[in-house]
């Protein structure tokens, strides 16, 4: 088999301090056999655009020296990564640029634009890809970047969504007005720019771009742009985000490029490490629910794309992705995936179980406790699936992300809409059995982590800890759904006030349990939320507040 690419990015969450992560460090990387690094920085707004033109950022002028600053620091990241021997790329937003250049030279596209989701905007740059003067300014930035930084090895593009947070000077947008048409003009301009005139890799991200999801599209946008050996197409191996009950993503092993498959390790919407949640050996074989949500005969897993000419590596986020919480103590269940997948890439003949024993044994675990160590990992896949989604899918996922649990006071929220859906399909008692048995699971992993003998203690511990934070939390979800479910259905108060009872015992223990240890990351919230553009999230009713108005109702009080 030809040889992959495995590429990690830390994604830092906007606005917030930079994650603390051995995963930052490209010796670390390199330690485990890591191609390169992607670094999620803004290198867009580390050129000061002196030879193009002196009056964007004049010398001594605050802004000058904040981009100065900013590019003095990012050299300082770029280096470290080439002196440890791995290859080094930026990812930022496109288009990205300051604020007073497009005040000069494009003035009739600073304006308002509605961004993806409805997210609330300010007024921003528009920018329009077919516009000359725009292609000017992405040829003149791109000349600038490797300029400024001829140690960097490439770029990776994202469109579709552009965050400001910390950008004083700089305005942006997406650039893809025109869908397929714009795809390749955005495409055949980067690949000249970056792959022919600069000799650097490019990563083109198609995450929100229309092209993600839609193979016909991604084959129609591919299909008009020359195949080159820097060029790759970045796709997310499940469609949309990283939940489970998401198919793998269409366009995977279709067209003539080369693919770079993104997977997260900590998911943002699955616990980000705060407790055990196995997903790369599904990402490499494919997930126990693929049978009923794919096709026959599609491909649902990296092992099965690798039969096919397109994969060209794997490009994970060993850390990071969404919004503020849960944080974790120690990155013990993030490093699991990350070196197991990473293992996987650089020997896709080795199982699984072969990469869950080496990562076990060098943590220090004898054979006994790595086999413990890999049946905590195939009973926490299971127990999510069956605890937030359901094994035959129905489930909008996004009725919980980050650290927040959604509830159905709002019609519109994701929660509403499915459990409305459930109930009118007859499905109530097969998801409560589904929440159930996820409980079951975690308690037998709470046991296979009390019963773990070697490796160093607070290892152990924290292992212990998770474990308990896991199912403490899947009960706290097992309550709530109930109590939503039986109280859309009508006719159970009974039933409904027994749940609202469980519902605060587990969420006692759940306090209990991070008041008592110290490795024990942050907890969840009974709040939902809602993005707000340069804001990042804000609280809306949750799961607390529907399970308040049900107590009410049926009488139930604390």
């Amino acid at each position: 088999m030809r040889s992959l690419q495995i590429f990690d990015m830390v994604h830092h969450t906007p606005g917030e301090a930079p994650t603390v992560s051995a995963f930052t460090d490209p010796a670390h990387l390199a330690k485990l056999g890591f191609s390169g690094q992607v670094l999620l920085v803004p290198v867009s707004a580390a050129v000061t655009w002196e030879s193009f033109d002196p009056r964007v950022f004049p010398v001594g002028s605050a802004a000058r020296h904040w981009v100065e600053s900013k590019a003095a620091a990012l050299e300082a990241q770029f280096s470290r990564a080439k002196e440890a021997g791995v290859a080094c790329l930026a990812m930022g937003d496109y288009i990205v640029l300051p604020r007073e250049l497009v005040r000069l030279r494009v003035p009739d596209l600073a304006k308002k634009k509605a961004q993806e989701f409805a997210y609330e905007v300010k007024g921003e740059f528009t920018p329009d890809i077919h516009d000359p003067r725009v292609q000017e300014l992405v040829r003149a930035l791109i000349d600038s970047i490797f300029g400024r930084f001829p140690m960097l090895d490439g770029l990776v593009v994202r469109v579709g969504e552009t965050y400001l947070h910390d950008l004083p000077y700089h305005t942006g947008g997406d650039p893809l007005s025109r869908g397929v048409e714009s795809h390749v003009t955005m495409l055949t301009l980067l690949r000249e720019m970056v792959c022919v005139k600069h000799g650097r890799k490019l990563l083109y991200r198609t995450w929100l771009s229309g092209i993600d999801e839609n193979a016909a599209m991604y084959e129609s946008v591919t299909e008009q742009v020359e195949p080159h050996p820097n060029l790759y197409f970045s796709i997310k191996h499940c469609v949309n985000d990283f939940h489970r009950t998401h198919r793998f993503s269409p366009p995977l092993g279709r067209g003539r490029h080369r693919q770079i498959v993104e997977v997260q390790c900590a998911r943002e919407y699955e616990g980000k490490g705060a407790y055990p949640n196995y997903i790369s050996g599904g990402v490499i074989d494919g997930f126990e629910e693929d049978a009923n949500l794919m096709p026959a005969g599609s491909v649902r897993s990296l092992r099965e794309l690798a039969r096919g000419d397109q994969l060209a590596g794997v490009w994970m986020w060993s850390r990071g992705g969404g919004w503020g919480g849960p944080y974790i103590q120690d990155e013990f269940w993030c490093a699991l995936n990350a070196e197991v997948l990473a293992g996987w890439v650089k020997d896709p003949a080795r199982s699984d179980s072969e990469l869950i024993a080496a990562f076990a044994a060098s943590r220090g675990f004898d054979a006994e406790d790595s086999k413990r160590i890999e049946a905590i990992c195939r009973k926490s896949a299971a127990a999510v699936v069956r605890g937030l989604a359901s094994v035959k899918g129905g489930v909008n996922t996004w009725w919980t992300r980050d650290l927040y649990l959604g509830g159905v006071e709002d019609p519109a929220s994701p929660m509403a809409e499915t459990v409305a859906r459930i109930v009118a399909g007859g499905r109530t008692e097969d998801i409560l059995l589904e929440r159930i048995e996820s409980v079951r699971l975690w308690r037998e992993i709470e046991t296979l982590a009390s019963e773990l003998s070697t490796g160093d203690e607070p290892t152990r511990s924290f292992i212990r800890t998770s474990c308990s934070y896991g199912r403490a939390l899947y009960e706290i979800i097992k309550e709530g759904w109930t109590v939503m479910l039986l109280d859309r259905q009508g006719g159970a108060a009974d039933r409904i006030r027994e749940a609202v009872a469980r519902y605060d015992q587990a969420w006692a223990e759940y306090r209990r349990l991070a008041a008592k240890n110290n490795n024990c990351s942050t907890l969840y919230r009974d709040v939902y939320c809602r993005y707000v553009r340069d804001r990042g999230m804000i609280d809306q009713p949750g799961m607390g507040d529907s399970v308040a108005r049900i107590r009410r109702e049926v009488g139930c009080w604390k």
